[in-house]
């Protein structure tokens, strides 16, 4: 409604009872926006059946928030007919809730054209919806550039999305500093996109502090990562209770962190039954880990039916351990062509297992191009398996070279067995052994001794012997009776 700064209610109600149009318009704003609807109603009508064209398009605005648009629409009409400016752009807001596009282009163009500014910003609006941002901006302009507040947020906006940030940030903290909470939120994005952490916790706290959900969750976000649970806590939690079924899923996994099941499954629930399928696949994940392998399998499927690739992968593991191979080969299919390489191993090792190499290699590979060592590992055991030895030793370094132990250790073997080269079969079973690897353990503990260097021999024998290798386990106790001496005699240099 038009607001101006009204005097007291009694001294407007005598100027209206004298016949003042304009003292009984401004009584029927003050009443309204003093929760009065009906006595606001009864002054805008007098002065609305009076011809007071402002009154017209105030009492159109209190029936239109009554859900009568139709008596609102005609009350518009009259008055933006008689050049109304407010009326006019308020029957522009009407006719593009009710989806008439082109009318209400048409009633804001005549209002924009009068210097009407919140007219301007909502054409500007209407224009952009209808990929004509150039027209958009030059309207947006217009308004920001007289101080109207919305504009300022959309032309931001439409910076933002053209690539001029600094444009955008600049009309944004315009409009922030007015109090705005879209252009706080939008602020705190693009200041936490440049990494300036500080400045944006400080916009989201503004916005979060009034009431911006959006807000709340993402200051909530800045300070999970910046290690304040407790304070991340409490705005997943407002954001969560206003319905915001991300911070839910947030607040499920802060919970998780922190020890607190119970509490992180009904977050996860409730996001859930929202359709968020990130909650869907974590739930699973919970109620697998309590023994709730059915729960867990329908928690999946639903997330996995919708694409959400690391249900599809944990549905197959599923699958895959009760011994339904062809189901589990779909869903880990469904989940490597989208680029999972994490599902592109396992479905790899399971068409290994079902005899067919070909399309484990292919799957091994591509995993395996991107990085993934366990795959790298994988193919260089295929490749070892086919003969092409090659091959196998360039994949077993790539991955034994990313710190996998598995790799090391039967890169020393080829090394050694295949290629002759024991001293670079030696180093890289050290940095297995060193890592923990039993089976490194003993081996380096074998070539030592081949060596003559009993000592380092028994060290590492006594390592894996203690991790429950057997076999290390009698190369120690035959190295003893060689040596005719107690274990507790002997004392390793390595």
């Amino acid at each position: 409604m038009n607001q101006g700064k009204p005097p007291d209610v009694d001294a407007l109600q005598q100027a209206a009872d004298a016949g003042d149009h304009e003292a009984a318009c401004r009584l029927g704003v003050l009443l309204n926006d003093r929760g009065r609807p009906d006595e606001a109603e009864r002054w805008l009508r007098r002065a609305a059946d009076a011809g007071h064209h402002p009154a017209e398009s105030n009492l159109g605005v209190l029936l239109a928030q009554r859900g009568d648009l139709d008596q609102a629409e005609q009350l518009y009409r009259r008055a933006a007919d008689a050049g109304d400016h407010h009326a006019e752009n308020n029957l522009g807001l009407l006719l593009a809730q009710t989806g008439d596009e082109e009318q209400a282009e048409r009633w804001w163009r005549r209002a924009a054209d009068a210097g009407h500014h919140p007219a301007e910003s909502n054409l500007g609006v209407l224009l952009d919806q209808r990929g004509r941002p150039e027209e958009a901006e030059r309207w947006w302009r217009r308004a920001a550039d007289a101080g109207d507040h919305p504009a300022e947020y959309h032309l931001g906006v439409l910076l933002e999305r053209q690539g001029r940030p600094e444009e955008a940030e600049r009309w944004w903290r315009r409009a922030a500093a007015a109090g705005d909470h879209d252009a706080e939120f939008k602020l705190g994005l693009l200041l936490d996109d440049r990494g300036r952490l500080d400045e944006a916790e400080q916009r989201w706290w503004h916005a979060a502090a009034a009431g911006d959900h959006d807000a709340e969750f993402k200051l909530g976000l800045l300070l999970d990562d910046r290690g304040r649970l407790g304070e991340a806590e409490r705005w997943y939690r407002r954001a969560a209770d206003a319905g915001n079924h991300h911070a839910e899923y947030h607040l499920g996994m802060l919970l998780e962190r922190q020890g607190r099941p119970d509490e992180a499954e009904r977050r996860y629930r409730r996001a859930a039954d929202a359709g968020d399928h990130h909650a869907e696949n974590n739930l699973g994940v919970l109620l697998e880990q309590r023994g709730e392998s059915d729960q867990a399998e329908r928690c999946w499927r639903r997330a996995a039916d919708a694409g959400h690739h690391p249900a599809e992968f944990n549905l197959g593991l599923l699958l895959a351990q009760r011994g339904r191979p062809e189901e589990a080969e779909r869903w880990y299919r469904r989940a490597a062509d989208a680029g999972d390489h994490h599902a592109q191993v396992k479905l790899g090792l399971l068409l290994a297992e079902r005899r067919r190499p070909e399309e484990a290699e292919r799957w091994y590979r591509q995993a395996a191009d991107a990085g993934d060592h366990h795959a790298q590992f994988n193919l260089g055991l295929l490749l070892a398996e086919q003969g092409r030895l090659d091959e196998a030793e360039h994949w077993y370094w790539r991955a034994a070279t990313a710190g996998d132990h598995d790799a090391q250790f039967k890169l020393g073997l080829l090394l050694l067995n295949d290629r002759g080269r024991a001293d670079e079969a030696r180093r890289w079973w050290r940095r297995a052994a060193d890592a923990g690897d039993h089976h490194a353990e003993y081996h380096l503990g074998l070539l030592l001794e081949q060596r003559g260097r009993l000592d380092q021999a028994e060290h590492w024998y006594r390592r894996a012997a203690d991790a429950g290798n057997e076999a290390a386990r009698r190369a120690l106790a035959t190295a003893w009776r060689r040596a005719g001496a107690e274990p507790a005699q002997r004392q390793p240099t390595a």
